[in-house]
């Protein structure tokens, strides 16, 4: 029988996780026995390149020398004949001879689907689907003498795409975070990345593939990588390319375009941070800003006033709500909600009240918002509500009998998750109203939290930081040297930081708990970092300030007010960083040029709308 080997090749390194195996062909033999057999020089798994048609090894099992050219014929499951190809003649001796493209050249190929013939010539290989692909050998002016085929189903990745710093852009931290999107399908691709240094004349594309690194890494197997501290720092001035290249089971799968970026100075670092602009209230702001679909920036005051300012810090409106605002979010259909001593109300974009829950008692907790409308919000009573959002009715609620001051969250399934002062619990909603799944009692008060990360959930009470599966299992938690005043929040990469009384934030393992890093801000932090796509972070603290610092820890600038700063900065899309005072002002600071980072739970209520809901499009892996 004539045999078709099909080679697949595997990464190597012991040290680099295991990546799920392609499938195997299925393998056609050929009809009869026939003096010469056929072996396929595998293509990579999953694919076929047209250069791999002619990577082709031919046994001739008979002591004659054959005059012999190849036909191979190319179908595709449901759709016939795609393409055929005719070899040039050529000498078979007995044994083995091993050909490529240039040995059965030339090669006249026929086309019979103008689809697959333009993705073919313009990608130089298949497009997805099943292929079968059948190799014949003839003799010179006689029959077929050889035979043998294969179906291979084909699943391309895309080449990876770069998404920060973007082309053209100035960096100012001296150890950058650089982002891509993944190619796709995701899960099996790995990642290199190169930057090079351009130099006067050259463009971007002749500089990565001629001048030397500057830095370069593999095996990467996340979509990012922060610029490593023993790698040579970018300096002042000069222009840099990058580019990034995608592996699947060790073949080039395609690199993304060449940006470009160049290094600024420290003091030019510092010189973010700046005012852009602030708006002056009638009282303390310890409200989170929130950004509305128009780019509006909505955020409330102990003044009792609710407060829409466009993106120069102009007033575009204000609202009386009846007593301090302690929080505002912003639905998926535009509509505001806001919370505080006077319950829950609901406005319109342009400021009008649609209807006002006055609530048996203060509400400061931020509500979270349903896309079917429903909201989820616990008072001060220790009530926690289920609201019709279209006309503020109660639909039903769960007493705890302590106080609720934080903020609920909501998973892909349904599930609800609150605190109130030493519990935390998970909750469902359905036809028989709002039912308790679970609860856990902490010794000390719930401060933070909590916060959804995939199939766990983080809450911060006293000095501990606990990770809960969705069923309620404490799967650890972490003893911190003083008491967490801030939500926990999730980077892209899965670390999980928190604010303490001490002044410091600290960086926790996700599946451990163990701590990986510290960042000392110097006085109380009880305002929730917010992350940008780079990893930077934004927080307040007792010392007036809005600091700013990178992934690995380094103080990138801060900026003064003239209180407190207890209020959780949002980021918006351009980078600009929004947030309140007990100096009785909205700001508006100059930050990194990076918008906000939109994977884990990044910021206060998970978004800059505010709203910690994650729906299953989120969720999927």
């Amino acid at each position: 029988m004539l045999s078709l080997v099909f080679s697949i090749l595997m990464l190597a390194d012991s040290g680099a996780l295991q990546t799920p195996q392609a499938a195997a062909p299925e393998y056609v033999q050929p009809p009869q026995q026939l003096p010469v057999e056929v072996e396929l020089i595998s293509p990579p798994p999953g694919q076929i390149y047209v250069e791999d048609l002619w990577r082709v090894r031919l046994f001739n099992t008979s002591s004659e020398i054959f005059s012999v050219y190849m036909f191979i014929t190319v179908e595709v499951t449901g759709a016939g004949l795609l393409m055929d190809a005719t070899t040039a003649v050529f000498l078979l001796p007995p044994g083995i001879l091993n050909l490529s493209s240039l040995d059965l050249s030339p090669i006249n190929t026929e086309f019979y689907d103008s689809e697959f013939e333009a993705s073919v010539n313009r990608m130089g290989q298949f497009p997805d689907g099943t292929y079968l692909v059948t190799f014949y050998v003839y003799q010179e002016g006689g029959g077929i003498i050889g035979q043998g085929g294969f179906i291979q189903e084909v699943t391309n990745h895309s080449a990876p795409e770069l998404q920060y710093p973007i082309d053209n852009s100035e960096i100012t931290e001296p150890l950058p975070i650089f982002t891509w999107f993944p190619s796709l399908p995701p899960g099996t691709v790995d990642y290199g990345i190169r930057i090079v240094e351009v130099l006067a004349g050259q463009s971007p594309e002749s500089a990565i593939s001629a001048n030397p690194a500057w830095f370069t890494a593999e095996g990467l197997l996340n979509e990012e990588i922060v610029y490593p501290v023993y790698a040579d720092g970018f300096e002042e001035g000069y222009r840099y390319a990058w580019q990034v290249e995608g592996f699947y089971l060790g073949n080039s799968v395609g690199s993304s375009s060449v940006w470009t970026f160049s290094s600024a100075s420290i003091s030019t670092a510092f010189e973010e941070g700046s005012e852009i602009w602030s708006f002056e209230t009638g009282d303390r702001v310890v409200c989170s800003p929130a950004i509305a679909l128009d780019g509006s920036i909505i955020c409330g005051s102990l003044d009792g006033f609710i407060y829409s300012l466009d993106q120069g810090g102009g007033e575009l409106w204000r609202y009386p709500a009846g007593g301090g605002v302690y929080s505002a979010a912003v639905g998926p259909d535009g509509r505001i909600f806001a919370s505080g001593d006077f319950g829950i109300c609901c406005l319109d974009p342009s400021g009008f009240l649609l209807w006002h829950n006055g609530m048996p008692g203060p509400v400061h907790a931020c509500p979270v918002i349903l896309p079917s409308g429903r909201l989820y919000a616990g008072s001060l009573e220790g009530i926690f509500y289920s609201i019709d959002g279209l006309y503020g009715d109660i639909i039903d609620s769960l007493r705890t009998g302590d106080c609720i001051y934080l903020p609920s969250s909501v998973d892909s399934t349904g599930s609800i998750y609150f605190t109130c002062d030493d519990m935390c619990f998970a909750a469902e909603d359905n036809e028989d109203g709002l039912l308790e799944l679970w609860s856990y009692r902490a010794e000390d008060d719930f401060t933070g939290g909590p916060v959804i990360d995939g199939d766990c959930i983080y809450a911060a009470a006293g000095r501990k930081l606990f990770r809960f599966s969705r069923e309620g299992v404490v799967l650890w938690n972490t003893v911190l040297p003083s008491a967490v005043y801030t939500g926990p929040v999730v980077s892209s990469d899965g670390t999980v930081w928190v604010g303490t009384g001490s002044g410091n934030l600290y960086a926790m393992e996700r599946e451990t708990g163990r701590r990986t890093g510290v960042i000392p801000a110097g006085a109380v932090i009880t305002s929730t970092p917010a992350l940008n796509v780079t990893g930077s972070m934004f927080f307040g603290a007792d010392n007036g300030c809005l600091h700013s610092f990178s992934p690995s820890g380094f103080s990138i600038w801060k900026f003064q007010t003239l209180g407190t700063v207890r209020s959780s900065p949002v980021i918006g899309i351009d980078g600009t960083v929004y947030f309140g005072s007990d100096d009785h002002r909205i700001y508006a600071v100059e930050g990194t040029g990076a918008g906000p980072m939109v994977e884990g739970w990044p910021q206060f209520c998970r978004n800059s709308f505010n709203n910690g809901f994650i729906d299953a499009a989120e969720t999927e892996e």
